[in-house]
């Protein structure tokens, strides 16, 4: 008799072992994205297409007249954008430097740069990431967003581009006078962990 209730608990802790197998991972409220999609830099509503690319680490942006200042006994750093619509002007940006970094480049060996820390809208979401600055004059795309942005908010279909478009985006009906939140690499609202 005792043996038969080591048995019936044996299969039964496998079958609730088996059937839990086949269950996919609880998603953290990642929202699917294609390769290129339209993202929106805060607080200017300053669109931008952008490629997700899951072979680079860090996030880079398009800047042009990237300037280093001080204020109030901090590095600072200065710098100009364009966003992808005819009528967009150009933004001048400051924002505290967060640090340098050397980026492997392939047949110039290795360039340094800057990095801030910036706001970006997609899907009605706010995401706090940092962006190396550089010139991406000779690229499709101003700005790639990395896995430092991917790994918290998104994941990539590679045969799609635009799930979401820009002019059905909530991001882009938002008041281009809203100031950007404090910076923290994770989707605004979340706590950390």
């Amino acid at each position: 008799m005792k043996l038969h209730r080591i048995a019936l608990a044996f299969l039964l802790g496998l079958f609730s072992a088996l059937s839990s197998a086949g269950e996919a991972p609880k998603s953290k409220e990642k929202v699917v994205m294609g390769w290129l999609e339209s993202v929106f830099l805060l607080p200017w509503n300053l669109r931008l297409t952008a490629k997700l690319d899951t072979g680079a680490k860090t996030s880079a942006l398009h800047a042009n007249n990237i300037q280093r200042f001080n204020r109030d006994g901090r590095e600072w750093v200065r710098f100009t954008l364009e966003g992808d619509d005819d009528d967009e002007k150009t933004v001048v940006v400051e924002r505290p430097l967060e640090r340098t970094v050397y980026i492997k480049e392939r047949h110039k060996g290795a360039s340094k740069r800057e990095v801030v820390t910036l706001t970006v809208c997609k899907n009605g979401r706010e995401y706090q990431t940092e962006f190396t600055l550089v010139d991406r004059s000779n690229f499709n795309y101003p700005l790639l967003l990395g896995r430092s942005f991917l790994s918290g908010a998104a994941v990539v279909d590679a045969g799609e581009t635009f799930l979401f478009k820009a002019e059905d985006d909530p991001c882009n009906k938002r008041d281009k006078t809203v100031a950007t939140p404090s910076p923290r690499p994770q989707p605004v609202g979340t706590e950390d962990k």
